[in-house]
């Protein structure tokens, strides 16, 4: 016990002379003085941090406060003592206080300061992209407003105290060397400063920034070295499909802020009002900033003007296009009523002719009186007055838009409105149009039928007997609704449209147990072999080899055996080769997809037949051996959906090659190698029905005691052999993308995009 009680105490004599502390001789810069005064903003969240600040170190004091990080800044202050107390054990309190300190004292890692140290010399060049960084959490430092002084609240219930004894530590060095030196570190309980933009106008452009980017952006406000103040906000836009990138905004004068502000306001308003007019894009520039666009035309501030002007002439003329056409669908209106009304009482004369036809018919007096009755007097078209439609004279109504030399957002608000209208009221017109068509070509049939039946009972009343035999007949029924066409309806099958993010999973469930169902375990092999080496099966399938392509396969064969003795001393199992493919027994679980199961991942090298004394020939032998494998299983399998696939590659797509893509574009992109300077991803959509080969679970994993989980949880990758597909480009787009390196560096690459239809050959 007394050993241990020495060896805790030489622990903690090393560390305090580490630290350059102390307890007989405490730095002034530690003497206690008045507690400084501080009000905690009620309500305030202490884990987010947004205020970060460089801070002269030596302005810093130093609080230990008896509670945990968690808790309220206010209970923090409350319970708040100077480091000085914890220092000198002057009386039964302060010794208890001592202990304390010792206690964190001797559970503190060194190692984590000299981390802190490093990353610190790092923000003095360059502080993160997004601002905030991995350890920012340990940081208890707090601001006075009523005294501009900075000071740290310390819990002593953390067990992360590196951030403490690191600043202990500086304090007595610079005191000694009476240096200035900085640190960057979030500020608790602090809220903007409003210098830059005000409070709620940041609250509004991350509500307009998530409105164009569908992500919510964060702002953080950054006090330089120089005390001078800039906002950023941070936060991930869409590129290109489902792909995100890093942006930031960064304002380091108010009116370059309100410039944005400005732009991106009015944006928000005009695209929120005429949405489907306006679907402005947005993209990140060369800087990781965000630039907006409306059809691939940059929109800035300094030609938003111009913009509106030019948008508000281009209504003003559409609504003038739009009254014109207005005009002469009015008047068409009114002549296709006209027409209307007048066949609807010329059929009403000759309904009502064949009605008394068929009420006179139904006696035998009826029809002798109906016979005689005709008989006497030739028949005549029964005219009824016409209420003629009173036609109005139809003018092309004028919307007075007053010129300006300079337009606002009102103004194109109002013109879209008026446009919006305009057109609205011609769409209606147009179907009333089509209304009246379709009615007048109703009633043109009626009245062929009505006039042939008419006719047919005229030509039989040449002699009673005739029209007496022509009466007794059944009824014919003349007076449908004319000539019922019966429209085709085209039975079209509905189909399903695959979602990546959505359906994934279930799809890749039916995938993978439809590939169990196909394939032979021969077949799954060549699949996973293929995925280990590709180039090496395309190089086979060559009729000429090159002999840069015998140096790629002598190169990746010597890259694999060096490979194997590594990983075989690793296993230390120089049986291995006993054991052929199986390498563990059956009994140990593994876990997939939070799925236990019992089956052994397939191993490259016994698939490849890889070990030290491989020969080239043997090696090419048993890709050979595979390539005619996959040529025979390749048609097993096809797409049950209309699915895109994705790659990243240095140059646009070959042809004749077998090529593996991802269903995920943000997995393909994060393939890229960082030293390459261009980035091309290619795009393939296949279509339902076609050959494909899915890397499902099935392809590394076998399935002995038939307990693989189902689905397509190690890789969303797919196989396709374009020898077999005739490929057209029928897309290309460029985007810059943000990639982050690491905390502090970034790079903005610029990614093109080709993209292919491909058929069947």
């Amino acid at each position: 016990m007394k050993e241990q009680t020495k060896e805790s105490e030489l622990e903690i004599q090393q560390k305090l002379k580490w630290l350059k502390l102390d307890f007989n001789h405490i730095p002034s810069i530690f003497e206690e003085k008045e507690k400084i005064k501080y009000r905690a903003l009620k309500g305030y969240d202490n884990t987010n941090y947004k205020i970060y600040h460089f801070v002269d170190i030596k302005d810093i004091s130093i609080y230990l406060t008896d509670t945990t990080r968690l808790e309220t800044a206010e209970v923090k202050y409350q319970l708040a003592k100077p480091l000085m107390q914890y220092l000198q054990p002057e009386n039964e309190e302060l010794l208890e206080n001592h202990i304390t300190f010792l206690k964190m004292l001797k559970e503190l890692d060194i190692s984590k300061i000299e981390d802190i140290e490093k990353e610190q010399q790092i923000f003095q060049k360059q502080t993160p992209f997004e601002v905030k960084y991995k350890n920012n959490f340990i940081w208890e430092i707090y601001y006075s407003e009523v005294e501009n002084k900075y000071f740290m609240m310390f819990p002593t219930k953390e067990a992360q105290t590196e951030s403490l004894f690191y600043l202990i530590k500086k304090q007595v060095e610079l005191q000694k060397s009476k240096k200035t030196e900085m640190i960057y570190v979030p500020i608790n309980n602090t809220d903007y400063l409003s210098n830059i933009l005000k409070r709620t106008e940041i609250a509004d452009l991350e509500n307009y920034l998530w409105y164009f980017t569908e992500n919510w952006p964060v702002t953080y406000e950054l006090q330089e070295k120089d005390g001078t103040n800039n906002l950023q906000i941070v936060g991930k836009v869409p590129v290109y499909e489902k792909v995100k990138s890093s942006y930031k905004l960064q304002f380091y004068t108010k009116e370059e802020a309100q410039k944005e502000f400005k732009l991106i306001k009015a944006l928000f308003i005009i695209k929120s009002h005429a949405e489907e007019e306006y679907p402005f894009q947005v993209g990140i520039n060369e800087e990781g900033s965000l630039n907006f666009y409306f059809n691939h035309h940059q929109i800035t501030y300094e030609t938003l003007a111009d913009f509106i002007k030019n948008e508000v002439e281009k209504k003003k003329k559409k609504i003038q296009e739009a009254m014109s056409q207005n005009a002469v669908q009015k008047e068409k209106w009114f002549l296709l009523n006209e027409t209307v009304q007048n066949q609807n009482i010329e059929y009403i004369a000759k309904e009502k002719q064949i009605a008394t036809f068929l009420e006179y018919k139904k006696t035998f007096f009826g029809r002798v009186s109906y016979f005689f009755k005709s008989r006497k007097k030739k028949k005549q078209e029964e005219k009824q007055e016409v209420e003629k439609v009173q036609q109005a004279e139809v003018k092309a109504e004028k919307i007075e838009l007053e010129e300006k030399e300079f337009y606002t957002v009102e103004d194109l608000l109002k013109v879209c409105t008026i446009l919006e209208q305009q057109e609205q009221e011609l769409k209606n017109k147009q179907m009333d149009i089509k209304a009246l068509e379709n009615k007048k070509e109703s009633l043109e049939r009626k009245i062929k039928n009505a006039t042939l039946y008419i006719n047919e009972i005229e030509s039989h009343k040449k002699s009673i007997f005739d029209f007496w035999k022509f009466t007794n007949k059944d009824e014919v029924s003349l007076l449908a609704e004319g000539e019922n066409k019966e429209e085709e309806k085209e039975n079209h099958k509905i189909k399903k449209v695959f979602s990546f993010e959505q359906d994934i999973e279930e799809v890749g469930k039916k995938i993978d147990r439809r590939q169990r169902q196909l394939f032979l375990n021969k077949e799954c092999d060549a699949t996973f072999a293929i995925y280990q080496d590709i180039e090496a099966f395309n190089i086979d399938r060559k009729e000429k080899k090159l002999k840069k392509d015998e140096n790629y396969l002598e190169k990746s064969l010597k890259q694999k055996q060096e490979q194997y003795e590594k990983d075989f001393e690793t296993l230390q199992a120089k049986d291995f080769d006993i054991f052929g493919s199986v390498v563990e027994d059956k009994t140990k679980i593994k876990v997939l997809n939070n799925q236990k199961h019992r089956e052994i991942e397939k191993d490259a090298y016994k698939v490849l037949d890889i070990h030290p004394t491989t020969t080239v020939e043997e090696y090419q032998d048993n890709i050979h051996h595979y390539q005619n494998i996959l040529k025979e299983a390749y048609s097993k399998m096809i797409s049950p959906y209309d699915i895109s696939v994705y790659q990243i590659s240095k140059e646009p797509i070959e042809e004749n090659k077998w090529v593996v893509f991802d269903m995920d574009a943000k997995k393909a992109i994060e393939k890229w190698n960082k030293k390459e300077d261009t980035i091309i991803l290619n795009r393939i959509n296949i279509k339902e029905n076609m050959p494909v080969i899915f890397y499902s679970n099935i392809m590394f994993y076998g399935n002995e005691n038939q307990t693989l989980p189902e689905g397509m949880d190690l890789s969303t990758e797919v196989l396709i052999d374009l020898n077999q597909y005739e490929m057209k480009l029928v897309g290309r787009k460029d985007f810059k993308m943000n990639f982050t390196i690491n905390e502090i560096e970034n790079q903005i690459k610029t990614i093109e995009v080709y993209e292919y239809n491909i058929e069947k050959k």
